[in-house]
């Protein structure tokens, strides 16, 4: 890691509601140098087939573009579902400038995600951003060790995760707690990276989320939304510096 100071912003909403009023002043005061969005974010709520979002492709990847030209930053840009050569994938695209440096295609889709539409992805990838490597895994990609294997080889210095979290009824927050640790804790220690998740809020369609954003580093958890506000939109604003030896967060959540 190198030694730099970096401001990043996390869209914690539902799905379909672009940039509130209220988080376009936040973000613009703040001057973010990187925004991240959830998993399918461009989904109408009241869709119940996330494929329908395909026909929207070009729309939303126009939006992302104005967004990280207008604020002057770069964009994970949450997921969209995108067609290619016939086949159908969950895409993260990473945008600069206004501009697409790259984009990522989850490795991991549910059995039956888009109705089993959605083909797997084939290769994991950072981007260079000012002398940083960023990775992006998306939302189940973290379930399988082999997701943090194989990006480690890369040497990601951040690593984003946007995320749809299903509902999960009378779960209690020392099982929450422990499944983070699991996964996005030692996901940190297994590639010696922060990570960022971005959760959607609300539901798509039938299907209800808790939104359960957090920041892990290889020490521990460094933030997360807590149980109570799982059903509430967020931007979560982190000045991240010392990355090279101490990595310091100082966080801001900021709600509607």
């Amino acid at each position: 890691m190198i030694n730099t100071r970096l401001k990043i912003a996390l869209i914690q909403d539902q799905p379909g509601s672009g940039i509130r009023d209220a988080y376009m002043k936040i973000l613009l005061e703040k001057n973010p140098d990187i925004i991240a969005f959830p998993e399918y974010y461009f989904v109408n709520p009241d869709e119940k087939n996330i494929i329908l979002s395909s026909f929207r492709h070009d729309e939303a990847l126009t939006q992302l573009g104005d967004w990280s030209a207008n604020l002057n930053c770069a964009i994970i840009g949450g997921s969209i579902v995108t067609e290619s050569r016939g086949k159908l994938y969950n895409r993260s695209y990473f945008i600069d400038g206004g501009e697409i440096v790259g984009f990522y295609d989850k490795i991991h889709p549910y059995k039956n995600e888009g109705r089993g539409l959605i083909e797997k992805g084939t290769e994991y990838r950072v981007f260079i951003y000012r002398g940083l490597k960023i990775g992006i895994l998306i939302c189940a990609d973290v379930l399988y060790p082999d997701s943090y294997s194989n990006i480690r080889g890369l040497r990601p210095d951040l690593i984003f995760v946007p995320t749809t979290s299903p509902f999960r009824e009378n779960e209690t927050a020392q099982v929450k707690f422990a499944r983070d640790k699991r996964l996005f804790v030692k996901g940190a220690q297994i590639t010696r990276s922060l990570i960022f998740k971005v959760c959607a809020s609300g539901k798509i369609g039938e299907k209800r989320f808790q939104a359960r954003s957090l920041i892990a580093s290889p020490s521990g958890i460094a933030w997360r939304n807590p149980p109570e506000d799982e059903d509430k939109s967020a931007l979560i604003h982190t000045e991240l510096t010392n990355l090279q030896n101490d990595p310091r967060l100082d966080i801001e959540v900021f709600r509607l």
